[in-house]
């Protein structure tokens, strides 16, 4: 059961807003307040800002509504839901032309929906866009891949796009039924945006336009073992879905093993040949991947592997 708890009701009467920022927070009370502002003071404001309790039993509730602005629709789960769940509440009400994903305990760059709308707007077959970010408190800063062809492939062995920078174009939402499918719960971002593949460019900004926190209570670290067993079953379905292999056809164990660079018996180097043949051979028939990009990169893979 959810319950509307903001005053603007109002708001629902005015023109839709170009952006909609949902951002789920179960017992987030620590950081929200950040994170919060870090969204209000966006220099782009043509947004609604749905914040969805969902459940929380800390001060998160008091921190929601100790901010008085007209952008923000607060939302309250009578139960916790669900992190993933929660978003495609979100989704569902959103009434942007974007959708901006946000976490309770980042922090968005004053320039972050500027730049992510800006480029949405030049690049109109792109549906989902990612930035680059800074790791807090460490500062560190991955560089993601910003190449449409090798971003597709290298989905192949993990998430490279950040989900709390992503904006989203909600039409191609609509248009392909696509929301978190809730079966692989901790790893359903790393599944929407491998099957946002299949129908438009998945992209990232060489930017950094977000403060990614680092802390033991975050999902990612809480929940590490299930998040990777459900990003394997999303590795094997790419397989499925993508190169149309049967999963009987496929040495599932080293696959998962090549894909995540874990050791692997030297007894197997050669069945590991063969596979990365197969895969490129199955390609050529499908043509869902690059075919020089795909083998660049499998090559890649296979030059750094650890046999022992």
């Amino acid at each position: 059961m959810i319950r509307l708890i903001t005053n603007n009701m109002i708001h629902f009467s005015r023109r839709p807003p170009t952006v909609s920022v949902i951002m789920p927070v179960y017992n987030g009370g620590k950081y929200l307040a950040e994170a919060i502002r870090s969204i209000l003071n966006q220099i782009f404001i043509d947004f609604e800002f749905i914040i969805i309790d969902d459940g929380s039993t800390d001060q998160t509730n008091d921190v929601i509504h100790s901010t008085k602005d007209k952008r923000i629709i607060a939302i309250k789960n009578e139960t916790n839901m669900g992190n993933y769940p929660s978003r495609n509440l979100g989704m569902s009400l959103a009434r942007g032309k974007y959708i901006c994903v946000m976490d309770a305990d980042d922090i968005s760059l004053p320039r972050r929906l500027e730049m992510q709308y800006a480029y949405m707007e030049k690049n109109p077959e792109t549906g989902i866009c990612g930035s680059f970010i800074q790791v807090i408190p460490s500062g560190f800063c991955p560089r993601y891949v910003t190449d449409e062809k090798l971003l597709r492939v290298v989905f192949l062995s993990n998430n490279f796009c950040s989900h709390p920078s992503l904006i989203l174009r909600k039409e191609f939402l609509n248009r392909n039924q696509l929301m978190y499918n809730l079966v692989y719960q901790y790893s359903a971002d790393y599944d929407l945006c491998s099957r946002g593949f299949r129908y438009f460019k998945v992209q990232n900004i060489p930017v950094i336009l977000l403060q990614y926190r680092h802390h033991e209570e975050q999902i990612s670290t809480a929940k590490y073992k299930e998040q990777q067993m459900y990003a394997d079953q999303i590795r094997i379905n790419q397989l499925v879905d993508f190169l149309k292999f049967k999963t009987e056809q496929i040495p599932i164990s080293l696959h998962l093993s090549f894909m995540k660079n874990e050791p692997i018996n030297l007894e197997f180097k050669e069945p590991l040949r063969n596979w990365i043949e197969t895969i490129i051979t199955k390609n050529r028939v499908v043509k869902y991947y690059d075919e020089n990009t795909l083998q660049d990169y499998m090559r890649s893979l296979l030059n750094h592997a650890r046999f022992g």
